[in-house]
């Protein structure tokens, strides 16, 4: 009998390695009013001077290790957490399992992605609805399947608290994939077929991970780049505005770290 690629394999059962034990003697409490956090890829150091007014009211709890570096999770006042993330669905659930550690219980995710249907407008952002699992860590988390939803009830939040900002928003499925160098074009014209007007690295990672964790995730997207014209890649630079997009992030998160109070969800 032929095996299954490893990649399909699916247990259920405990892990042997968790956070707590990870943390050790150095055990990290929050206070039980504190349910949700901010997943952010602006840089607390990169960014750190427009950053500066929200990292102010701030204190660093601890840093997750990712594949790509150390993101840093921090208290913002008694509000919720922040956590600034690097890039990848391993860091994603990694992080989705420190939060959960912490008895968090909404996670909001934000960031770029490439665009993939050019009927959205470029200054647009995509409320994502399912991610396509063109990647490797969520399949840690749930068994094989295409999609992975995120929280229905956490997305309508989001949709409406960008609309009552004035944002230009539509709802989406992203393809989340590990390869960015292999965003090929027939595997670009599948995941079109898919249903998928982004491509980016994470969601089906955080979403995974929030399904076996018990937790709400929800995240919204800007373009970064864009494959619509699959005879080249064009990244969005300066003539996109990458100054104001950037600003409009900090912007955005203050509003999120003032929303977060006011999230009221259904069990």
């Amino acid at each position: 009998m032929t095996e299954l690629p490893p990649i399909l394999e699916f247990f259920a059962d405990e892990p042997i390695i968790t956070p707590a034990a990870m943390h050790g003697a150095q055990q990290v409490k929050l206070s039980p009013a504190i349910k949700t956090a901010v997943c952010t890829f602006l840089c607390d150091q990169i960014d750190q001077v427009v950053l500066a007014p929200i990292l102010q009211d701030c204190r660093l709890l601890f840093y997750v290790y990712g594949r790509s570096g150390k993101m840093p999770v921090y208290q913002y006042q008694d509000q919720c957490l922040i956590v600034f993330m690097t890039v990848g669905s391993p860091a994603a659930v990694a992080v989705m399992e420190e939060l959960k550690y912490l008895g968090i219980e909404n996670v909001i995710a934000y960031g770029t992605a490439g665009q993939l249907d050019d009927a959205i407008p470029a200054d647009a952002c995509v409320v994502i609805e399912k991610a396509i699992r063109d990647e490797g860590a969520s399949y840690h988390y749930l068994a094989p399947s295409v999609y992975v939803d995120t929280d229905t009830e956490l997305t309508k939040w989001l949709m409406e608290f960008l609309q009552s900002g004035g944002m230009k928003v539509v709802r989406g499925i992203t393809w989340t994939t590990d390869g960015l160098f292999r965003e090929t074009k027939a595997r670009t014209a599948k995941r079109r077929e898919q249903g998928a007007k982004v491509v980016e690295m994470e969601c089906a990672g955080f979403a995974a991970a929030a399904k076996r964790l018990q937790m709400r995730f929800g995240e919204f997207v800007f373009f970064s780049d864009t494959l619509t014209d699959t005879s080249a890649w064009h990244f969005y630079g300066a003539e996109k505005g990458a100054d104001e997009r950037r600003s409009l992030k900090v912007t955005l998160l203050l509003a999120l770290l003032d929303g977060v109070t006011k999230i009221k969800l259904p069990n």
